[in-house]
């Protein structure tokens, strides 16, 4: 039980915490089960199948495939069919070809060693174990678009939508590939093989409704906070933020308000969060980045950022120069002795993360203008891993 008066359980309102139900996204969860289900029946005869799935941030992709797997895994079970479903989120394990195939053999074979190997020679062991094994697998590419964006090796796509080409003499023991991105703006920078071999349909992923996020809210206020502490003033007052343009929808938004409004009115001493809690917090955090996103900073990337911050706040302006910030970031990179700081590379990093804006090398700044609560919480992280 819960000691606060605010909370029953804050973790409920976490960015890496996944329901048992995924409300208004059964459909797409329909689709996939189906899709794969027929694994079953001959796994053998199933072929290698590729699909994407297309839709903005925080509107459920990661929640419905996370689900789906768990649902797959357990119908395949029961007919005594041995697969291992690998999740990769590109932002945190990719980088190149090597480190996610790597990534993928630790997963699936973690005994093998990928000491000396190439990434391809690595795609092959991870075939030839499964096959070995009698094993089977399902590969699912999240934030596939964010790696293309900053990849110069795009060649993971043809890779891993070839698999059964490897060895035409073998049978293929991974039975599909998955690819989830924000929008289709990547296809841009595949050539012909790779968009032939990857397909052009998807399984779209629409924004919620102003209902459907007032629905999702009320469950997660219903497992998070006590009892009467979340009013309905405050679940539409949020609903309508989400699905204005500036949030696009961002279910993680909503979750980040009402859980550090809860930490305010619980700091404060009151009964229930008040829509003036929210509100306040609502000025305070929006300043382009999520908690989700901060998890998924770097040290480096935090440390250009406070860079950034501090650039402005010499400057005084909306604005910086990349010359000042590599002057402050690499007087902060001293203070945590890091000295490698490839400063160019990781400011276009951030930017296709969207989380800073690139006018020019003259004009660099935040997507939003509010920095100092980011500037705190940026602190606090790198203070953290330290």
């Amino acid at each position: 039980m819960s000691d606060s008066i605010i909370f029953k359980d804050r973790k409920k309102l976490s960015p890496r915490y996944l329901p048992k139900e995924i409300p208004h996204r059964e459909k797409q969860i329909d689709i996939l089960v189906r899709t794969f289900l027929d694994i079953k029946d001959d796994p053998d005869k199933f072929p290698l199948t590729v699909l994407q799935i297309i839709g903005p941030a925080g509107i459920g992709k990661t929640s419905t495939v996370i689900k789906f797997s768990d649902i797959l895994e357990n119908e395949l079970r029961k007919n005594k069919i041995n697969i291992k479903i690998v999740y990769i989120n590109l932002k945190l394990q990719g980088g190149n070809k090597y480190a996610i195939y790597k990534y993928l053999l630790s997963c699936i074979a973690p005994e093998l060693p990928a000491q000396g190997l190439s990434a391809e020679e690595m795609l092959r062991q991870l075939l030839d174990y499964l096959s070995i094994n009698n094993m089977y697998s399902l590969i699912i590419l999240d934030e596939i678009d964010y790696l293309i964006k900053i990849s110069k090796e795009i060649g993971i796509i043809y890779d891993l939508t070839r698999l059964n080409e490897f060895d035409p003499s073998k049978k293929c023991n991974v039975m599909g590939v998955i690819f989830i991105a924000r929008s289709t703006e990547f296809y841009e920078k595949l050539d012909e093989a790779e968009l032939s071999s990857m397909g052009r349909t998807y399984i779209e992923f629409p924004n919620y409704t102003i209902d459907q996020v007032s629905d999702i809210l009320i469950r997660r206020s219903k497992d998070a906070f006590q009892e009467n502490v979340i009013g309905t003033d405050i679940i539409d007052w949020i609903a309508k933020i989400v699905i204005s343009p500036i949030v696009n929808g961002d279910i993680r938004y909503a979750l980040d308000l009402l859980s550090y409004a809860g930490n305010l009115a619980e700091s404060e001493g009151t009964e229930r969060v008040l829509l003036d809690h929210v509100k306040k917090i609502n000025k305070q955090i929006y300043n382009g980045i999520t908690d989700e996103d901060i998890i998924e900073l770097s040290k480096l990337q935090i440390i250009v950022l406070l860079g950034i911050i501090k650039g402005l706040k010499i400057k005084h302006k909306d604005y910086v120069d990349l010359k000042e910030i590599r002057i402050q970031s690499l007087e902060i990179a001293e203070k945590y002795k890091l000295r490698k700081l490839d400063i160019e590379d990781i400011l276009d990093d951030l930017a296709t993360r969207k989380i800073i804006k690139i006018i020019s090398l003259k004009k660099i700044s935040f997507i939003s203008s509010s920095v100092e609560n980011l500037e705190k919480t940026l602190i606090s992280k790198i203070d953290s891993t330290s």
